[in-house]
């Protein structure tokens, strides 16, 4: 197949059986993917058309056609994605190549900067700041400038001044340039932004860290200004495959293009499920793909293998309206269903009502509660239905909240241990040292000015040479505790984790979480068991940091019969599927909202767009005619998108009041 790497005996023998075995389990088009040889490839993929099927017989087949699986280079945006192709890749194969790179564009970045450190300003331990720890410093860069106290309010409030940074680093924009366009309102502030970004570059340079946006800019930089090591991984990656392509920024794009002026280049996706304008992805990489990379083969994955031909022919009828995308025709095979149901309700009130009646019945006809789906465009949607639930005893869990790893207690633990591996982390030492009796930031301060100029802050504060004014015993129980953890640092995690809860955060827990302590530890107990996947701290505290999605936190959530009804924010539902289905608050001035327009009108119906097609067998609409979740009873109609449906595309339902379940 690649005539420029041989293969053994064996592997010809195996080769005739092979494409045997691939026309058996893809379809046409899942096949023509996975055997391309053209050097640029794009996998327009539906949803429920077998994406990462496709792309793991890919990469499979390049493997057994004789390319050596470190020649091959698999980016994914989730951390789960990435270990889910993995399994697959190894059934399929039988084994694991384990010099295969594949990761997340962020831990693959982390990799090769662990590499390369040096070029950038660092050593290879150092640290990774997530949000709340660029939200800090940013916070006390703030605090040592002559800022209003006013004005530092209103820069940090909702993490304004964190976004902005981040959002022109990601876009690629000058701040001046972004504050123009959609912050007008803070232009005042561009000078003090500037001079906080700076600050805030120095600080880190200081602290041995990179932010998580580093990750991908400090690769580019790495790559651009240092093109004897980006030649070499162009060398040692001949081919470059990368998952939801929708999804990428410009950063990342441009990472990629790196790569295909000598790596073949494979990426698949969908245009129609591009939802994360928000989170900085760029529509016009995927759009632009096939003009981008010359005699690009663009291979159509269109066969739905999850959805009724009825909730497919709906989903079809949504996203034709929209003006830039690449045309596809979804089609289902599966055998013919129910019409989706759209339910024209009072208030949000009744909406409520309407949901709980269609869950009793479809518990009657044998749908378990997991199979379940409530999605929604945002949370504030919800209130009245989390109620009924309540009052009717029904289970629930909820998607799109604070993730487990960023609530306090466990992040006052990890920064225990970011002090152990990386004594420069000056975020880490000022979480912990504040919890101490005695400790405010003003005394931190001034400890850190003496600390940080030592060549390991831990081994001073350990040895006693520097010593705050106050807060003497809280200082000590710290150092005593460190001095535990140092001692047995190259222990398992659970055992380290196991040290400071017997030294001195036990206590602080019980004090600063009374009534929450015993729930509090069990998430503690949580993440030693998590832990214990681990053989070194670095590769634990790297994973936390990298994974979007650690522990959905249901400790307190009650067992129910046929498991728990989900409700979930429409981004947060990306991925998943359920046999039923409901989308809720479909009303014009909510989904869309009333700030759409343009493009975003086109992101809010690529939106409508994946929550219908979440849905196997049954696709649920309400929409009501009064509105009291804002000000005033006045509602705008129906959505949009139900509007421009042709009435042969659902059923319609005038739910009457009198029928109320609750």
């Amino acid at each position: 197949m690649y005539d420029q790497y041989s293969m053994d005996d064996t592997t010809r023998k195996e080769e005739p059986q092979w494409h045997a075995f691939l026309e058996k389990e893809l379809n046409l088009q899942q096949y023509e993917f996975a055997t391309a040889e053209d050097r640029a490839l794009l996998g327009l993929a539906g949803p429920g058309s077998g994406k990462t099927r496709a792309l793991v017989y890919r990469a499979a087949n390049l493997i057994k056609s004789g390319i050596r699986p470190d020649q091959l280079l698999l980016l994914t945006f989730t951390n789960k994605a990435a270990g889910e192709m993995k399994e697959r890749l190894e059934r399929l194969l039988g084994f694991l190549p384990g010099d295969l790179w594949a990761g997340t564009f962020h831990s693959i970045g982390a990799r090769i900067l662990r590499r390369h450190a040096s070029l950038l300003g660092r050593s290879a331990n150092f640290s990774i700041f997530d949000e709340d720890d660029s939200r800090a410093l940013l916070k006390q860069i703030l605090s040592s400038l002559d800022v209003d106290s006013q004005d530092r309010k209103l820069l940090m409030q909702r993490g304004f001044l964190g976004r902005v940074i981040s959002q022109a680093r990601n876009s690629d924009l000058k701040i001046k340039d972004l504050m123009e366009e959609e912050y007008p309102y803070r232009l005042e502030f561009l000078g003090l932004i500037e001079e906080t970004i700076v600050l805030y570059e120095q600080r880190k340079r200081e602290s041995n860290a990179f932010d998580f946006d580093d990750l991908l800019l400090c690769w580019l930089k790495l790559f651009e200004q240092h093109p004897e090591i980006r030649d070499r991984y162009q060398e040692r990656f001949l081919h470059v495959l990368v998952d939801e392509f929708q999804d990428t920024n410009i950063i990342q794009a441009r990472i990629i293009d790196l790569f295909g002026n000598a790596s073949s280049v494979c990426v698949v996706g969908d245009d129609a499920q591009s939802i994360y304008a928000f989170r900085y992805a760029h529509i016009g990489n995927i759009l632009s793909f096939p003009e981008k990379y010359e005699s690009c083969r663009l291979v159509r994955m269109e066969q739905n293998y999850r959805s009724t031909p009825q909730i497919v022919e709906l989903a079809n009828a949504s996203i034709g309206h929209n003006r830039e995308q690449l045309p596809k025709k979804l089609f289902s095979k599966k055998p013919v269903g129910e019409k989706p149901l759209v339910a024209k309700v009072s208030d949000s009130r009744q909406e409520a009502s309407f949901v709980l009646q269609c869950i009793w019945e479809l518990q009657n006809n044998g749908i378990p509660l997991d199979e379940i789906a409530v999605l929604y465009r945002s949370s504030y949607l919800t209130p009245e239905l989390e109620f009924a639930l309540s009052r009717k005893g029904i289970s629930y869990r909820t998607y799109g909240g604070v993730k487990f790893f960023q609530k306090a207690h466990i992040r006052d633990l990890l920064a225990y241990l970011r002090i152990v591996h990386n004594p420069g982390d000056e975020n880490a030492w000022r979480r912990i040292a504040v919890l101490q009796k005695g400790f405010g930031n003003a005394t931190f301060d001034k400890l850190w000015s003496g600390l940080k100029e030592q060549v390991n802050p831990l081994d001073a504060a350990i040895a006693g040479g520097i010593r705050p004014a106050r807060g003497k015993n809280g200082w000590e129980a710290l150092c005593s505790t460190l001095t535990a953890i140092a001692e047995r640092k190259d222990e398992a995690v659970s055992s380290l984790i196991d040290i400071i809860l017997e030294n001195n955060y036990d206590d602080i827990l019980r004090q600063n979480y009374p009534d929450q302590y015993e729930e509090r530890l069990q998430g503690i107990e949580r993440l030693a068991i998590y832990a214990e996947r681990f053989d070194s701290l670095d590769s634990f505290l790297e994973s936390l940091v990298l994974e979007e999605s650690v522990f959905a936190d249901t400790a307190s959530a009650p067992e129910a019969f046929g498991g728990q009804l989900t409700l979930s924010t429409i981004h947060s539902a990306k991925g998943k599927e359920w046999d039923t289905v409901f989308i809720i608050g479909m009303n014009q001035g909510h989904f869309p909202s009333q700030r759409t327009a343009g493009n975003s009108l086109d992101e809010e119906r690529r939106l409508f767009y994946v929550a219908a097609t979440r849905a196997r067998y049954y696709l649920y609409m309400s929409t009501y005619r009064e509105d009291f979740r804002q000000y005033g009873s006045v509602s705008e109609g129906p959505s949009l998108f139900l509007r421009e449906l042709p009435s042969s595309c659902y059923k319609l339902m005038d739910y009457d009041y009198g029928s109320s379940y609750y």
